[in-house]
């Protein structure tokens, strides 16, 4: 992956994308492989807003039957089937349980007939196994710590898991790959007008102070939350709803590495438990959000309602506060004005017309964005003419996906990586991560084998992905590779030396100097996520 400011400084496009989280991604790709002319920028970092943080879940949406939903959770099941057969280095299934108690919201039969949609709205050929149900000892046995007061049985159903910044950043390198130019640390600094209709913007290199201007016969703004401050305001905008989701990460449970789908018993909403790299993600909670994007934090008190929750269900796992390794934030913009309840608000996606030559995303969910990009595509065929190719997005392998049998192909490249020295867990999520770039990865450990070395005992992440996110995957900050190449921040309390051994490793790459690595480590430690009180 090369960063291409110098590329597009003064370029003319058919299409200029502002935003690189997952619907800025899939756009370009999907209308670079259409054979357009496009430019994706990012002020910061691809999937560094609501795009990393996730629940790290392709999935169908099972809560959302419960508001008859039906289109949007076919439509998530759809992209369910098609993610996972063109990226099955990425998307994994995974199974769910749902145990059920006395008194719980949703009665047992109605669970039942919920399940036994949700597989029927999938069709067939889906790559997870139908939904299954328990009885209460058969829970109890295969997951002891489990709350067994008033437990009278229980479901399964599957779905599937990834890493959401990761399956961002392949988006991207598929976008590049089909012929668009890619620029992450490049903030738009002004739209460009020509009478009332905007024709690109005006750029400037956040790294290297450089600037420049795009033309564009259409832009899309996909900078989510961000997305109002270039369009001209939220009356420009129309009406829309920030929706906050917190999560935390804890040590990892014992026994299967299934998740759960839990009920509150202080409010009744759904959240999840899920087993990811080695951890366990708790959440998520669901706010309005009325404050700066840029401000979002994780608060006591919602963290002390997951951690409450959880332990109610799970009573042996017994999490304190200090067993917290890490948390997130992220802010969803959904259809809607301010008035009515969190879960009245419409997940449904559509393109705002902001202004004329102004095309802004508003509301879908990550597992939609590859059909939500084509349908914007689709749309911009009516200002930038007919395309001039003819692949699509869902018919083409994602850029690092393997061909052939994808087991045997696993099992070869974590047998190389094993045998290089790297332990086993971080070989499985190595390649789970990088697809067929885990060879130029274990190539760095051929030249160092001292890279085959965790990052950190507690993360399943070798020093070589580090060098290797600098060199050749458009890593430009400290920030850019712990908390997005390498989801470490979320894992971690703050770490001043593993900061600055990070940061050591990228030096070579990146020709940093001490001031400069002293300066990447206090920014990174200045973002690291944490839990703050409430003012």
């Amino acid at each position: 992956m090369d960063r291409q400011f110098a590329a597009m400084q003064h370029a003319s496009v058919d299409l200029l994308v502002i935003g690189g989280g997952i619907y800025g991604a899939w756009t370009a790709y999907d209308a670079a492989l259409r054979g357009y002319r496009v430019a994706l920028v990012d002020k910061t970092d691809w999937a560094a807003g609501t795009s990393s943080a996730s629940s790290k879940l392709i999935h169908g949406g099972l809560r959302y039957l419960e508001h008859f939903n039906f289109g949007l959770v076919r439509h998530g099941l759809a992209e369910r089937a098609t993610l996972t057969r063109i990226a099955p280095h990425a998307v994994d299934p995974i199974r769910f349980v749902i145990p059920k108690y006395e008194g719980d919201r949703v009665a047992s039969w109605k669970m039942r007939i919920g399940l036994a949609l949700y597989d029927l709205l999938a069709g067939r050929g889906q790559p997870v196994a139908p939904h299954d149900r328990f009885d209460a000892l058969e829970l109890r046995d295969s997951f002891p710590y489990l709350s067994t007061e008033g437990l009278i049985g229980g479901f399964s159903y599957g779905d599937c898991q990834e890493d959401d910044a990761r399956v961002t950043l392949e988006v991207v390198a598929a976008a590049q790959r089909a012929g668009a130019m890619v620029a992450n640390h490049t903030a738009v600094s002004e739209v460009l007008y020509m009478g009332d209709r905007v024709i690109g913007a005006r750029i400037e290199d956040r790294l290297g102070g450089g600037t420049g201007q795009i033309r564009a016969r259409l832009t899309v703004n996909a900078a989510g939350p961000w997305a109002p401050d270039l369009a001209g305001g939220r009356s420009v905008v129309g009406d829309y709803k920030l929706i906050k989701g917190v999560h935390l990460m804890m040590p990892e449970l014992p026994g299967p590495k299934d998740a759960f789908l839990l009920t509150a018993r202080s409010d009744g909403r759904v959240f999840f438990v899920i087993p990811w790299y080695d951890h366990t993600i708790i959440g998520t909670t669901e706010s309005d959000y009325q404050g700066d994007p840029k401000d979002l934090a994780v608060y006591e008190d919602e963290a002390e309602y997951l951690l409450d929750e959880a332990n109610r269900a799970l009573r042996q796992a017994n999490w304190r506060r200090e067993d917290i390794r890490g948390c997130f934030a992220g802010v969803r913009t959904l259809m809607g004005g301010s008035d009515g309840s969190l879960s009245a608000v419409s997940r449904d996606f559509m393109v705002r017309k902001a202004k004329p030559g102004l095309w802004m995303p508003i509301g879908g969910k990550y597992t939609t964005a590859r059909g939500d990009a084509e349908s914007i595509v689709d749309m911009a065929r009516a200002e930038l003419g007919p395309a001039r190719g003819t692949r699509r997005t869902d018919q083409q392998p994602l850029a690092w996906a393997p061909s052939g049998d994808v087991g045997q192909w696993r099992a070869e490249a974590e047998a190389d990586a094993r045998a290089l020295g790297v332990d086993e867990r971080a070989a499985a999520w190595l390649v789970k991560r990088h697809g067929t770039q885990t060879e130029a990865v274990l190539d760095m450990v051929r030249t160092e084998p001292s890279l085959a070395m965790r990052l950190h005992e507690q993360c399943p992440f070798i020093r070589a992905e580090v060098a290797y996110a600098a060199r050749h995957e458009m890593a430009r900050s400290l920030v850019d590779v712990l908390r997005r190449r390498l989801p470490v921040m979320l894992m971690l309390a703050p770490d001043q030396e593993l900061a600055r051994n990070a940061a050591h490793l990228m030096a070579p790459e990146l020709d940093w100097d001490d001031t400069t690595i002293e300066a990447q480590c206090d920014a990174a430690l200045a973002l690291w996520p944490g839990i703050s009180p409430r003012n």
